[in-house]
């Protein structure tokens, strides 16, 4: 299929608008309907594999889709740019609690180690890009190593990198706001024990070479994120630590802008995130 489109250049990245959706190939990862997934192809076939990225959605580990409609236009948008996108869906609360959430995301990494490059990626290059709750699952999945173990893989053969936006999850110990507190009560319950094995921060600390590499993000307005996305990038030997402004708009707003932004090419952050997408080393490498 042919589509009319315009064009322009992020590094050696061709960008492509198309006039028409890019439609996804609708993949079941699992039994339940959670369980799922879609491929987004690039508009033009490449000749040789391509960056992976795959999108893990927010929602506070109980809302959220990858069919929601800004979901769908970031997918649509990187695969225009010539990646292969994953839309991944996850079990959520409260029809499930912790671990399951994190458990779907790595099954959802197997099935991408395991089938991507039928479908035109690179398993070598396979990024993570994750959004509020779902910054804390792909931050989560890439330092504690015992969930891709279960599937035979680890961080740094899986993931060439992360790239976590907006989150004030990384520690879910010390998070203050009532707010994001009742939300971890929800999903992870209230042991201690539990929660600090549910904090990427800490999985950092005790293992920071067995981490892939990362992007962090967060928005001025949200102290939180901010401290928590600081924390997290002095543990991590190759990270990134970007922080957003967004003059004008309260947390929540700015919250939502970082995420919509994501497709949006002419935003400063997301040329900085295509471009370490293009430029980092393969897995293990």
């Amino acid at each position: 299929m042919r589509y009319g489109m315009s064009l322009g250049v992020i590094g050696c990245l061709v960008v492509t608008t198309a006039a028409s959706a890019v439609e996804p190939v609708a993949v079941q990862y699992g039994k339940d309907p959670k369980q799922s997934l879609n491929v987004y192809l690039p508009a033009a076939e490449a000749k040789t594999p391509v960056p992976v990225v795959i999108w893990v959605h927010g929602g506070g580990w109980r809302n959220g889709d990858k069919d929601n409609r800004g979901g769908v236009n970031l997918c649509q948008t990187w695969a225009k740019a010539g990646f292969v996108v994953v839309g991944l869906d996850y079990r959520l609360t409260p029809a499930v609690v912790h671990p399951a959430h994190v458990e779907d995301v790595a099954a959802g990494i197997a099935w991408v180690n395991n089938n991507i490059a039928r479908h035109g990626g690179d398993p070598k290059r396979v990024f993570l890009l994750g959004h509020s709750a779902g910054a804390h699952l792909v931050a989560l999945v890439a330092t504690a190593a015992k969930y891709l173990k279960a599937h035979d893989l680890s961080p740094k053969s899986a993931l060439a990198g992360v790239m976590a936006i907006d989150t004030a999850s990384y520690d879910l110990t010390t998070t203050r706001s009532l707010a994001v507190r009742k939300m971890i009560s929800d999903a992870f319950g209230d042991d201690a024990k539990a929660l600090h094995d549910a904090s990427p921060l800490q999985h950092a600390r005790q293992n920071p070479d067995d981490c892939p590499p990362f992007i962090i993000a967060a928005v001025k307005q949200r102290p939180e994120a901010v401290s928590e996305s600081k924390a997290l990038n002095a543990v991590l030997p190759k990270s990134i630590l970007v922080l957003v402004d967004y003059p004008g708009n309260g947390q929540l707003a700015a919250h939502s802008l970082i995420a919509k932004e994501l497709a949006d090419f002419d935003k400063d952050l997301t040329r900085q995130l295509v471009k370490f997408v293009q430029e980092t080393p393969a897995a293990g490498k």
